[in-house]
């Protein structure tokens, strides 16, 4: 029974007619998932998959990648998603990468499909989710099949999934997860309060580690799991109401999106007991919105593609009027896993209070990268930590961020953290978005520059926005210069691109790490 498979073998026996997967007009019950999942299973094998193959979805969010997910798994075949808004350069890169040998693929990216696909060297199958003309379609392709369960031998450290990196800083690199780490959800299922009662509802992309590792905690505890095709404020308010979820992962900027959305009133959001956010960092002002506007329990998330989920940041804590500090920090270790900060230098731990580079040893952490030994060496430590690249301290066990080290500014001899600097440019009622970049600079190495975007109805000016931090920020750490965009570039996950805004200005120069 070891592995996601057989979870769903599992729940088939002890609750067959209750409901394991829906998005829009479908659901899928658990022995129809069991069944559905078999037939797949005998379609990849005569397909020629065999175990630790590699097989793609390209598609947008739905049910059927998990079914894939458990397919693949009864064969002992490796799953990966990738990220459909990549252009056809970027798609080739990382199919060709991951040597998939079959690749299921959305109806509306057949066009796209066809302007790459001859680059291809491992793909033998191209299966169509929706069918188009000159493609074997899914559901045939299935009912081709007997529902035959292979019940192929899988081990507890075969690799089960592998996701790619959002490629926030390059070339998305492929993290794997074995079977031990993708079903090791115990700690924040209990965070979460998600059992067999639950309806979970999955709106972040299940190309990222975020989206597909909460379907999975719906699959091991037997929870009803909702797929929303897109994060658009009405699908996602529809589908709560209609299903009665109880709980859901949204990114800050999905959340304001919900905040600012007409119809919010109109939607049933009683049954919602828990809202996780995670994958960026949330501003002051937005929380304190979100806690006033949805009556249920707020329960923050931080990890790493690497790692899945290495803290949260409970609902006491959101309420703790005694220690309203912590709403700025990331919370604690989730049980089982060991966060240390460390001098990235010597490995060794810095006291509280000081900045040093966030490490995670998890039973969730990826076993390396596909196909990449160096950049494996290079985040995996020998004693099995995950180099996370983020600047954080720690206080009573809580840990603040404070940026990507990367991302932080040296101007002269002192340090700024971005995050700081946006924390207090977000509370000026006139700016809707905004964030801090290091720029060039002849005399101090670099300096402060906000890139914001300004709410419809203010007139913003760059002496304005200054003059506004200085009203609470040491005037090393205050932006020189202002830069006002309509939006700011983000990667699908909603991360903002801080290398894209940058590129202008170091275009052509050497900009040391911090």
């Amino acid at each position: 029974m070891t592995g996601v498979a057989g979870h769903v073998r599992r729940w088939a026996l002890r609750r067959p007619d209750a409901p394991s997967l829906s998005s829009g007009e479908v659901t899928r019950t658990w022995e129809e998932l069991d069944t559905r999942t078999s037939r797949l299973a005998c379609a990849l094998v005569e397909a020629g998959v065999r175990a630790q193959a590699r097989v793609v979805m390209l598609d947008r969010n739905n049910l059927e990648f998990f079914e894939i997910l458990v397919g693949a798994a009864k064969v002992g075949a490796v799953t990966t998603a990738v990220n459909w808004r990549l252009s056809p350069r970027e798609m080739a890169q990382i199919i060709d990468h991951s040597t998939a040998e079959v690749v299921f693929l959305g109806a509306e990216l057949v066009a796209q499909w066809q302007t790459f696909s001859h680059q291809l060297s491992t793909v033998r199958t191209v299966v169509v989710i929706g069918g188009a003309p000159g493609f074997e379609d899914y559901e045939t392709w299935l009912g081709r099949h007997a529902p035959r369960d292979p019940m192929a031998l899988v081990e507890p450290d075969d690799t089960a999934l592998q996701m790619y990196t959002s490629g926030t800083t390059g070339l998305p690199k492929g993290a794997m997860f074995s079977n031990r780490a993708v079903l090791a959800t115990e700690g924040i299922a209990r965070a979460l309060r998600v059992d067999e009662t639950s309806t979970l509802m999955v709106a972040m992309p299940v190309f990222h580690s975020a989206g597909a590792s909460l379907g999975v905690l719906g699959l091991r505890t037997g929870a009803h799991v909702v797929v929303a095709q897109e994060a658009s404020p009405e699908i996602l308010l529809t589908a709560i109401a209609r299903w009665g979820v109880t709980m859901t992962t949204l990114v800050p900027s999905v959340l304001k999106m919900l905040l600012e959305w007409p119809g919010i009133d109109g939607h049933d959001l009683s049954t919602l007991d828990t809202i996780a956010y995670a994958a960026s960092p949330i501003s002051p002002e937005l929380l304190r919105r979100s806690l006033a506007a949805f009556e249920c329990r707020f329960l923050q998330m931080y990890g790493l593609t690497e790692t899945q989920t290495a803290t949260t940041l409970l609902p006491e804590d959101h309420l703790d009027p005694a220690h309203p500090e912590r709403m700025l920090s990331v919370g604690r270790a989730i049980p089982e896993v060991t966060v240390r900060v460390v001098d990235p230098s010597t490995g060794l731990d810095v006291p509280d209070g000081v900045v040093g580079e966030v490490w995670v040893k998890a039973p969730t952490n990826m076993q390396g990268y596909w196909r990449d030994e160096r950049a494996t060496r290079a985040t995996l430590t020998d004693d099995g930590f995950v180099r996370t690249g983020d600047g954080a301290s720690r206080r009573e066990g809580y840990v603040f961020l404070r940026d990507r080290l990367k991302d932080m500014i040296v101007s002269g001899a002192e340090n700024v953290y971005p995050i700081e600097v946006e924390n207090v440019l977000a509370r000026h009622p006139g700016i809707d978005e905004v964030a801090v970049i290091g720029v060039p600079s002849e005399r101090w190495g670099e300096t402060v520059k906000a890139i914001v975007v300004a709410r419809p109805d203010h007139a913003l000016s760059e002496t304005e926005v200054i003059a506004y931090a200085r009203g609470d920020l040491a005037a090393y750490k205050c932006p020189t210069s202002v830069e006002f965009l309509d939006q700011l570039p983000r990667n699908p996950t909603g991360k903002i691109l801080k290398r894209v805004l940058r590129e202008p200005y170091w275009s052509g120069r050497e900009r040391p790490i911090a």
